[in-house]
């Protein structure tokens, strides 16, 4: 295609090679497109974008075109992405959204979506209340746990449990995160909506929707309009929320007709070594990346003898490759958040001007003292929310190590008992429960309850007013508030009390008279899909884990804590609902997505031993190996099956020479 004058139209200007022109140029209905990391995918959409809108292409309007995206980060990127690709061209965007973001405003709803943890214990309350079902689903927590995600996703039926759960749900005044997009996808079938339709239908990372999100997201289409699906199933690492296996195969299971389909495997954005090593991580797959770039990066593997040492030579080598090349991208993966943190701290003592920035997506209420500050602010927030006052009674007083305050079953059975007389529970109960005796009270958990009553008491006596949102933040995310110094995980969770702090002042900062109320529904929302909170300001170093590596590339890359207790580390089988397998399958997807993020340097990290007593806070696999004072560490296993050629042997820490720039 060529304009009248013989040169380029504006959206095939600084287009290389030929595999980007289907995404750019076709108009089939139904377009699908796998694309590998570092293909070129963002670049290709901005420019079908442009194509669709430019009066010289389709000349579209732009409220006729939707892109989606699986979440809020990435629908910003998107946005920010396609936004300066029109901008010479006086072009207003198109409508770029995610899922819940679409689900939301067509039905105009803000619903109180369930945390991990408030799921937890609503599937506890379930099966005590029905020991039928609970045998029928399997009869432990994991099997419920399981069933209920795959009923959620559309991955399996489970009628009896899913209308326990909505029973639930129903007398507490809450969601889980998908019954958004399964209503709203209902009565989009049913009929609603006729008039919320788009010409063209572009969903992005495909792979990561769950069935009921991608029939959403496809339904928004009109009938005689286009879609095109993209993605990377090599790429989905969010199995534990049900995302569909099956990636872009299973789009034949929702549309009719033909199904034109494209590839996109030569990688432009890494060299020959990090492609060689992508390959052979994820043989299994038969799907090779091209290597298009040739040879000149480089891969290099360091142990050293302890966490401690790891973040310090780590750390050291950052600042001087920072400092040899600063306008060059530098970017810190890291297996758990802790060590983010404390690689972090040593960037800025060693360089107090180099702005290290950690942002992590996942895990942030993980701490005993994160997760009871942000309870207590949600009671603040709703006084009667009865989803978080059953969570404050699920747990007991940690020992003085600030460990075990996981109560078995989450005392589901003195709640069952406390439903049964008066229903959920409201502030004015938890008072009366506070003064009165364990006596009072019935069922396997009631001195714990007891005592989670009075301590809810005692804190809510201690606030400032409520009419005061600030005020209200500063007093409840005072990490010294919660964080016991004794406790194993206490660093970690002062930092991670500090992170919602940051992410409430921000929220605070750009909402003018934003309500309590409103504040903490935006941090759960954030909390239960698992975006990124933290820093927002422009970073020389960025850190953050692996899971929220996907979107992110950088010249030097350095994945920090890579050993097989961290990845893929232990399997929890009441977690996530995923088999072991599964694990496994997924956790080797997140090492790929990992990999692929450089465009010049890898540089792959671990220790080989660490304090028995930082294994368990920092959620590692337990092995005997070492002595009663320190574990040894081993190479990721997925490593095993890697050529030499591919990953060179590793070098001490202490006799690494760096990057040599």
């Amino acid at each position: 295609m060529a304009a009248a004058d013989g040169s380029s139209p504006p959206w095939l200007r600084g287009v290389r090679g030929t595999q980007l022109l289907p995404l750019i140029l076709e108009d089939p209905p139904i377009l699908r497109v796998s694309a590998g990391p570092g293909t070129g995918k963002t670049y290709g959409l901005r420019k079908r974008v442009l194509r669709l809108l430019h009066p010289d292409g389709l000349g579209l309007s732009p409220d006729r075109v939707l892109v989606c995206a699986f979440n809020r980060v990435i629908a910003e990127d998107l946005r920010r992405a396609i936004s300066e690709e029109l901008e010479p061209f006086n072009l207003a965007p198109p409508v770029i959204s995610t899922i819940h973001a679409l689900a939301a405003a067509l039905a105009r709803e803000k619903p109180r979506f369930l945390l991990p943890q408030e799921i937890e214990a609503m599937v506890y309350d379930v099966r005590t209340a029905d020991a039928a079902l609970d045998a029928a689903c399997g009869g432990s927590q994991s099997a419920v746990m399981r069933a209920m995600r795959d009923h959620e996703a559309g991955l399996g039926s489970h009628p009896a449990l899913a209308t326990r759960v909505q029973e639930w749900l129903a007398d507490h005044g809450a969601d889980l995160v998908g019954d958004l997009p399964r209503r709203v996808e209902t009565r989009l079938r049913g009929g609603d909506f006729p008039n919320e339709r788009y010409d063209h239908v572009i969903i992005d990372e495909f792979q990561d929707l769950t069935e009921v999100e991608a029939r959403l997201a496809i339904g928004l289409r009109e009938a005689d309009g286009q879609l095109v699906v993209l993605g990377d199933r090599k790429q989905s690492i969010y199995a534990f929320r049900g995302n569909e296996g099956r990636g872009l195969d299973a789009l034949s299971d929702y549309v009719t007709g033909e199904i034109v389909d494209r590839s996109m495997d030569e990688c432009q954005r890494c060299p020959s070594e990090v492609v060689g090593l992508a390959n052979e991580v994820m043989a299994v797959y038969g799907e090779p990346l091209r290597d298009v770039q040739g040879p000149g990066g480089l891969v290099q593997q360091v142990h050293h003898s302890t966490p401690e040492a790891e973040h310090a030579r780590i750390a050291k080598e950052v600042v001087s490759v920072f400092r040899a090349r600063p306008h060059d991208k530098h970017l810190v993966l890291v297996t758990r958040r802790k060590w983010g943190y404390e690689v972090r701290e040593a960037i800025r003592a060693l360089d107090p001007g180099i702005r290290a920035q950690t942002v992590f997506a996942e895990d942030i209420l993980e701490t005993w003292p994160a997760r009871e500050a942000f309870v207590f602010l949600s009671i603040v927030a709703v006084s009667d929310d009865p989803v978080a006052l059953r969570d404050w009674i699920s747990y007991r007083e940690p020992d003085e190590k600030g460990k075990n305050w996981k109560a078995p079953q989450r005392n589901a059975a003195a709640y069952r008992s406390l439903r049964e007389t008066e229903g959920v529970l409201t502030l004015a109960r938890i008072a009366r429960i506070a003064n009165g005796p364990v006596s009072d009270l019935r069922g396997s958990g009631r001195a714990h309850v007891l005592k989670r009553c009075q301590r809810l008491q005692s804190l809510l006596a201690e606030l400032p007013p409520i009419q005061d949102p600030s005020a209200v933040v500063a007093h409840v995310l005072d990490p010294s508030r919660w964080v016991q110094t004794a406790s194993a995980d206490a660093e970690l969770a002062t930092e991670d009390i500090h992170r919602l702090r940051r992410e409430a002042d921000r929220l605070l900062t750009e909402g003018d008279d934003m309500p309590l109320e409103e504040l903490t529904q935006k941090l759960r929302y954030r909390i239960a899909t698992r975006e990124p909170l933290g820093e927002t300001e422009p970073a020389d170093v960025k850190i953050v884990t692996l899971w929220g590596a996907k979107g992110l590339t950088a010249d030097y890359v350095y994945v920090i804590g890579l050993c097989d207790e961290a990845l893929p580390g232990p399997y929890d089988k009441d977690g996530g609902g995923l088999t072991a397998a599964e694990h496994q399958r997924e956790q080797l997807r997140l090492l790929y997505v990992t990999v692929t993020r450089a465009r010049q340097v890898l540089v792959i990290s671990r220790s080989t031993k660490i304090k028995r007593g930082q294994v368990p806070a920092l959620h590692l696999a337990h092995r005997p190996d070492g002595d009663r004072f320190w574990q040894h560490l081993r190479q990721c296993q997925f490593f095993s099956r890697v050529s030499p050629a591919a990953l060179p042997s590793s070098v001490e820490g202490q006799d690494w020479k760096g990057l040599q720039l």
